[in-house]
């Protein structure tokens, strides 16, 4: 099941915060939101499904991914139209909307997909007709330039 921590090893919000002046909240929901981007840019989309089922919160126990996708939801892969804008659009909307609910004092995130088929469009089993790499793989090792990158501009705004 396709879950990623958004604290990196390595990467301290805290310490990036305090080195350029900056609001730790702030860079967290900015880092959040630039990960939501890149997996909304990243997924695949057929029927909608899985990129609408990305989810942010806390980092909590156990996660079992038990969605499944309506057999009856139009699927490009049978021919059937998908408005592949408006999938990535809502998808995108759901994830601010989580943004918007996760506190921010808190020290650990997790992003997750909770499509029981998830695993495989990550292990490019299934989903790689866009051409795009792992969706989660791919943001991960993106995390630590997105933290620096989102930092410089907050303290760039600040002068």
């Amino acid at each position: 099941m396709p879950q990623m921590f958004v604290q990196r090893r390595g990467v301290d919000f805290n310490k990036v915060a305090r080195e350029l002046k900056i609001d730790v909240e702030e860079l967290k929901e900015g880092v959040l939101n630039k990960m939501a981007d890149s997996l909304v840019k990243l997924s695949p989309v057929d029927s909608g499904t899985y990129v609408q089922n990305h989810e942010i919160g806390l980092r909590s126990g156990r996660f079992s991914a038990t969605g499944r996708r309506d057999p009856k939801a139009p699927r490009r892969s049978r021919g059937d139209p998908v408005d592949i804008g408006a999938a990535k659009s809502t998808a995108r909307q759901l994830l601010a909307d989580d943004i918007a609910q996760v506190d921010l004092t808190a020290e650990s995130f997790v992003i997750r997909n909770v499509m029981e088929y998830a695993s495989l469009i990550e292990a490019g089993v299934t989903g790689t007709k866009t051409g795009n790499p792992p969706v989660y793989g791919a943001t991960v090792r993106e995390a630590p330039n997105m933290i620096q990158e989102v930092a410089q501009r907050i303290a760039a705004r600040n002068r």
